[in-house]
């Protein structure tokens, strides 16, 4: 019997909307093996035990869950060792996880551990019955896909690009059983210990976790032209992102490009300054909750996503919109 694992991706308490699409993809392998297998979901720190068991609803047979004190927070040696614990006394088929800057770090430490095998950016994944995996993963910055072959045993681990998973309605009355395993003994040989938590400026928050992005593209310009991009940010307390010709002319790093080759955003506001809305940027923000657009042409496609569009040009209507803010403040 296969079982298939799925890792709980949790803000706030709440379960993101990557893991149902995880669980979705986990019912796809299960259904492709023809095996009459289960779901399993990992949580490790605090998320109460309803939230978890709710994930029955959407196909999950279990869950196991790993809280501590020490787990408030990610460590990565502590989640590390935790879900490495689990995975050698388990033995799942493989383990399916959604791309973000926190299970890059958890994923690679358990694979090391594991000494197996680490797919990244993952567009599609498939198992046979004869213990090989194979797998599909954008290249050369999104230009080539490439074809991996690889054994499941042991368990690979695969991180799917959260623009493929997709969005999953409950489909039965069913609750998980939600199995709570206590975190072994202190471990005495850990190398790091968080001394102090830095808040980011909000203009240097990571995109995943930013409330509020200015984003510049094409439109904005090089140079001095993309300080307004910055200033707004400064002034509306936001984090700046940008499209793919933004961080080609280097203007930002590539850890600031939004789309399905760099991050995938869900702000409460996003506003987009001269970014005409190519599917390559719009799947990487379309989860937002609130958007504004800002661009010259009037028949831009990111209109469609806006729920505020300005026809202008960003460099005479940014300036304005600061020094109003400014005065607001």
């Amino acid at each position: 019997m296969f079982d298939i694992w799925v890792f709980v991706q949790q803000r706030d308490e709440e379960i993101e909307d990557a893991t149902y699409g995880l669980v979705t993809e986990a019912r796809r392998l299960m259904a492709q093996l023809g095996d009459a297998g289960q779901v399993t979901a990992v949580a490790l720190g605090p998320a109460p035990e309803s939230v978890l068991a709710a994930l029955g609803a959407y196909g999950v047979h279990r869950v196991l869950h790993v809280a501590d004190a020490r787990m408030t927070r990610y460590q990565g040696e502590i989640f590390g060792r935790a879900l490495f614990d689990l995975v050698q006394k388990e033995n799942p088929a493989c383990l399916l996880m959604a791309q973000s800057s926190e299970t890059e770090d958890l994923a690679q430490r358990v694979a090391a551990m594991m000494k197996t095998a680490l797919v990244t950016r993952a567009m599609d994944f498939s198992m046979a019955a004869d213990g090989t995996a194979r797998a599909i993963r954008p290249v050369a910055n999104g230009y080539l896909f490439e074809d991996v072959a690889l054994d499941i045993r042991p368990s690979p681990i695969v991180l799917f690009l959260p623009s493929v998973l997709f969005e999953t309605e409950p489909d039965r009355e069913e609750a998980a059983t939600v199995i709570n395993i206590p975190l072994p003994d202190p471990y005495d040989d850990l190398k790091t210990r968080t001394v102090q938590v830095i808040e980011a400026a909000p203009e240097d928050l990571d995109l995943e976790e930013a409330d509020i992005i200015v984003a510049g593209g094409r439109g904005v310009g090089k140079g001095d032209s993309f300080d307004v991009i910055h200033a707004l940010a400064r002034a509306i307390g936001g984090s700046v992102g940008g499209t793919r010709p933004i961080i080609d002319w280097g203007e930002l790093p590539y850890e600031r490009q939004i789309g399905q080759t760099g991050k995938y955003v869900s702000p409460r506001l996003i506003i987009n300054c001269g970014i005409s809305g190519a599917n390559e940027y719009t799947a990487g923000m379309e989860k937002s909750q609130q958007v504004i657009a800002i661009d010259l042409n009037p028949r831009a496609r990111m209109f469609r996503f806006a729920d505020l569009g300005v026809v202008g040009d960003v460099r005479e209507i940014l300036p304005l919109l600061i020094s109003r803010i400014e005065d607001q403040k």
